[in-house]
C-alpha cells in the first residue's frame, strides 16, 4: 500500500509503529480540511456528519442526542475520552481489525501471508464466532453498528465522482480490495467524505449495549444496536445489529422478521432470544461470544419493552 489518508491517526499511526506490511508508505494529511468536519441538519430533518468530525463532537452534539440518542450512547462507549477527542467518524468506520496476530506482525492474510492464526490459535477475544472466509478477525467499529439501524449512508469521493453506499454495503466483512484483505469496500484512491442519516422516525425505540473487559478503551466482546419501530403497541419494523462477534456489523434479519407484528413483553423476549444467531460457528475459544450477544438481545428487548 503506497499512500494512505491521515486524519485522526489513532489506528494508522499504530500500524506504522508496528511496521505492518499493509501500512502505507506515504501519508496524505487531510486533518485541516474543515469542509469535512461538521454536523448539520437539513430542512427535511436529515442529518449529515462530515467524515473528519471527531467522535467526541458526535457524542456531544445536541442534534445527535435529540434525534439519534442511540448513536450518542454508542459513541460514548468507544475507547476513552482522550481517543474520542482525536478519532474521527470516518476513521472509526474504516479502521483496521485489532487481531493480536496482525498487530503483532505475524505473517497472516492481512499482513502478506497465507494463514489466519486466529482460526487456529487464541481466538477468545478478537475473532469471529459467526464463521469467516480467509481472515476470522472481528470488525471492531461501534459507529457503523449503531448507524445501520438508522439506514445511514456514506458518500465516497472517487476518481469517477461521488458515490453513495449504505453503511452495510460499505462494511461487508473481509474481502480483497486492490490486492489486500480489508473489512470495507473503499479503494485506495477513494476517500470517505460524509455520513448521512435519514430523519428520525416517530415512535422509534432504540438501544445500544456493549460488553467488554473494562469500562473504557477495550473493544466489544459483543455489542448490540437495536431499533423497534412501533405502531401503537405493535412492532411494525425492527433493526437488530450485532457488533464484536463477526467480520462485519451483523444484521440479524431473521430476528427482525420474528419481531415484526409482536407486542413487546417478557413472553416475546423468551420466544425470540433462543432463536437468534442460529448460524453461529464459534471457534475453539469464543463460543461465549454468542451467549453474550444473546444476553444483550434479551436485555435490550426487555429495556425497550418497558
Amino acid at each position: 500500500m503506497e499512500a494512505g489518508v491521515y486524519a485522526g491517526g489513532t489506528d494508522l499511526l499504530i500500524r506504522l509503529k508496528n511496521r505492518l506490511k499493509q501500512a502505507p508508505t506515504y501519508l496524505v494529511d487531510i486533518k485541516k480540511i474543515n469542509d469535512l468536519r461538521y454536523i448539520k441538519q437539513d430542512a427535511q430533518g436529515n442529518v449529515q456528519i462530515g467524515a473528519l468530525t471527531k467522535l467526541a463532537e458526535v457524542a456531544d452534539s445536541d442534534i445527535i442526542k435529540k434525534n439519534y440518542p442511540m448513536l450518542s450512547q454508542a459513541v460514548l462507549k468507544i475507547s476513552s475520552p482522550e481517543l474520542r477527542n482525536a478519532s474521527t467518524v470516518g476513521g472509526d468506520i474504516l479502521q483496521e481489525v485489532w487481531c493480536q496476530y496482525l498487530r503483532g506482525g505475524y505473517s497472516c492474510w492481512r499482513n502478506g501471508g497465507y494463514i489466519c492464526y486466529g482460526a487456529i490459535g487464541d481466538n477468545s477475544y478478537y475473532h469471529s464466532a459467526m464463521g469467516g472466509r480467509l481472515c476470522y478477525a472481528v470488525y471492531p467499529g461501534d459507529a457503523a453498528t449503531a448507524l445501520i439501524p438508522f439506514d445511514a449512508t456514506v458518500t465516497l469521493a472517487t476518481p469517477e465522482g461521488l458515490k453513495t453506499l449504505t453503511v452495510e454495503q460499505l462494511v461487508p466483512g473481509d474481502m480483497i480490495v486492490d490486492g489486500r484483505i480489508q473489512s470495507h469496500v473503499m479503494r485506495s484512491n477513494e476517500i470517505l467524505t460524509e455520513v448521512a442519516i435519514p430523519a428520525p422516525k416517530p415512535n422509534a425505540r432504540t438501544s445500544f449495549e456493549k460488553l467488554r473487559p473494562r469500562g473504557v478503551w477495550d473493544f466489544a466482546m459483543a455489542s448490540l444496536a437495536l431499533s423497534l419501530q412501533m405502531q401503537g403497541s405493535v412492532i411494525a419494523d425492527a433493526r437488530v445489529v450485532f457488533g464484536g462477534i463477526a467480520g462485519k456489523p451483523l444484521r440479524e434479519t431473521a430476528v427482525e422478521d420474528l419481531l415484526k407484528g409482536k407486542t413487546p413483553g417478557a413472553a416475546f423476549v423468551d420466544d425470540v432470544v433462543p432463536r437468534a444467531l442460529a448460524n453461529a460457528a464459534p471457534l475453539k475459544y469464543n463460543a461465549m461470544k454468542i451467549e453474550m450477544a444473546k444476553g444483550l438481545l434479551a436485555s435490550g428487548l426487555t429495556a425497550l419493552s418497558a
